[in-house]
């Protein structure tokens, strides 16, 4: 398995499995299907937009999942950072190593950039990703809380 940079013959998989990203229990404030059309948007705007960042896993010319990186400022420091704007794996590449290999992309990505940190979102009901973050030495930074005022 390998990675490699992104090309226009992934456009689709990358459009088709950013719908991996709604496979969780969202909070009762949200709406399912505006989240799963505006995962689509973003997996759109990413080929299209920052197809220089993402970089694609792949073997035996299998797709297995890809990862887009983007850079952004710390809030509070206004440090430059290197961020994950989106990871996803394939079912057929769950359990092979291919988000790790993706995330050591991420890293590597993140000093060729001169960048101190890595950083991502997820949502707090993906359990199973924030335990692999974790796995990987990332820590929770700051917890969003929300209320539903009406």
């Amino acid at each position: 398995m390998y990675i490699r940079p992104y090309q226009e013959k992934d456009k689709e998989r990358i459009i088709s499995l950013s719908e991996r990203f709604s496979d969780i229990e969202f909070m009762d404030y949200r709406n399912q299907e505006a989240i799963e059309r505006k995962q689509i948007e973003l997996a759109k705007d990413a080929v299209s937009v920052n197809a220089s960042n993402l970089f694609v896993a792949e073997q035996d010319n299998e797709f297995l999942g890809y990862i887009e990186l983007t850079e952004d400022k710390d809030y509070f420091t206004n440090e430059r950072v290197a961020y994950i704007s989106a990871i996803a794996v394939t079912s057929a590449g769950e359990g092979k190593g291919t988000g790790k290999l993706l995330m050591s992309k991420a890293e590597t990505w993140c000093l060729e950039q001169s960048c101190k940190q890595l950083v991502l979102d997820v949502f707090k009901a993906n359990a199973h990703a924030i335990c692999f973050y974790e796995h990987l030495g990332f820590e929770e930074e700051i917890v969003k809380m929300v209320k539903i005022v009406e």
